[in-house]
């Protein structure tokens, strides 16, 4: 266990407030058993980079893989 898992893990059973990143705990956001509070005050969201380094042997796996990251991200507004 992580110290974000704990963290999580005790602001679900009321312990208190936390600050995690937003994709981290996504699914406990949409169930209920969390809040977001202090919205006010959030940073900016960053872009995402997918990044990968093509050489002599290309993989189309990879490739493919790349290419669903890209559509989902856009998709959700997460890759700008």
């Amino acid at each position: 266990m992580t110290n974000n898992d704990a963290a999580i893990r005790a602001a679900t059973e009321g312990l208190g407030i936390t600050t995690i990143l937003s994709y981290q705990v996504r699914h406990h956001n949409t169930d209920g058993c969390l809040k977001q509070i202090l919205t006010d005050f959030e940073p900016p969201a960053l872009p995402i980079h997918i990044i990968h380094r093509e050489g002599r042997y290309k993989s189309a796996r990879v490739r493919s893989f790349m290419d669903f990251l890209v559509e989902n991200l856009k998709i959700k507004n997460l890759l700008l």
